[in-house]
């Protein structure tokens, strides 16, 4: 406990003002606080913060930054927030347990994992409901979207796979086994690859996005839970270890091992792809990395318990 005291301290005052792309801003979901935080990543402040009740944890952005969407697993729900005005506009019930979380290019439809019901939820945010459902395995928990919409990526925890799924139809185009366990999943920038983080296997799989064919595992931190690609680099969160491990995208080879906070979960990247951001569940802190140097620049302190977990970052609506 002393350490965590002594981390939160040191959250608030490494904060620095490196800058961050223009505008960009970071909505973190902390299921202790039942909130979420709207930080400026500029400063590395806390902004305003919401209420969310229903212990959030899933977090997703629409494209132009003017929705967030937030799972609420005790809840039974989703919460739509506008970003502008950052209120909460509308609640969506889904039933089941909502986890992972991402939005259609588009902008809708938005899918939902739903741990308990095997399945992926397609929610309607007009509309305000579910409108259908998609086969995935067992426990799915993340989500990612292709950049053209037209694919969808479920981590399946209990099934040891991912799907690939037609956003069209909702068939699947493949399952593919992986390591133990994978928790999150996230698409290279170029669309070409799949990076799934096995929490069981402390390990992150790469799929070629086409053929589907593994291209590689490698070895990372204790219980890695989510993984991002920036500047030819890979950062992968490994909660147990309470660091982040970077390795080179094309070589696979390990370029160091940062020691960003307790128990790191969410992790998202800049919109000029030069900062990656990290949430440390049991510091209370957002921390953020260059990604050019690999160096911790700084912290900022956001409500109890931060997860999350999805896509987090986006330009502040009121930015022209």
């Amino acid at each position: 406990m002393a350490a965590r005291a002594g981390l939160l301290v040191a959250g608030l005052l490494l904060a620095d003002a490196s800058t961050a792309a223009a505008g960009d801003l970071a909505y973190v979901t902390s299921q202790e606080a039942e909130e979420l935080s709207i930080v400026d990543l500029d400063t590395m402040t806390v902004r305003s913060t919401i209420a969310i009740p229903g212990k959030p944890a899933g977090i997703a952005l629409s494209a132009d930054g003017m929705r967030a969407y937030v799972s609420r697993p005790e809840a039974k729900a989703i919460s739509v927030v506008d970003t502008a005005s950052g209120t909460v506009v509308r609640e969506i019930d889904t039933g089941g347990g909502p986890l992972g979380i991402a939005v259609h290019p588009s902008g809708a439809p938005v899918y939902v994992a739903d741990w308990f019901s095997h399945s992926l939820l397609v929610v309607d945010p007009q509309a305000g409901k579910v409108v259908g459902s998609f086969e995935t395995g067992e426990s799915p928990s993340g989500v990612a979207v292709s950049g053209d919409g037209a694919v969808i990526v479920t981590a399946d925890r209990d099934s040891d796979q991912v799907s690939f799924i037609d956003s069209a139809t909702g068939d699947a185009i493949a399952r593919v086994a992986v390591g133990a366990r994978p928790f999150g999943v996230a698409f290279s920038p170029d669309g070409t690859r799949v990076y799934a983080t096995n929490v069981g296997g402390d390990s992150v799989t790469i799929v070629d996005a086409e053929s589907h064919a593994v291209l590689d595992t490698v070895d990372v931190g204790s219980h890695p839970y989510a993984a991002a690609e920036t500047r030819g680099k890979v950062f992968v969160t490994d909660q147990y270890g309470s660091t982040v491990t970077v390795f080179d995208a094309a070589t696979r080879e390990r370029l160091t091992v940062l020691e960003t906070g307790e128990y790191p979960e969410g992790i998202d990247v800049g919109s000029d792809g030069r900062f990656v951001y990290v949430a440390n569940w049991f510091d209370d802190t957002l921390a953020k990395i260059d990604a050019e140097t690999l160096e911790i620049v700084g912290h900022v302190t956001v409500g109890e318990g931060p997860r999350a977990f999805g896509a987090f970052v986006g330009a502040d609506p009121a930015t022209p």
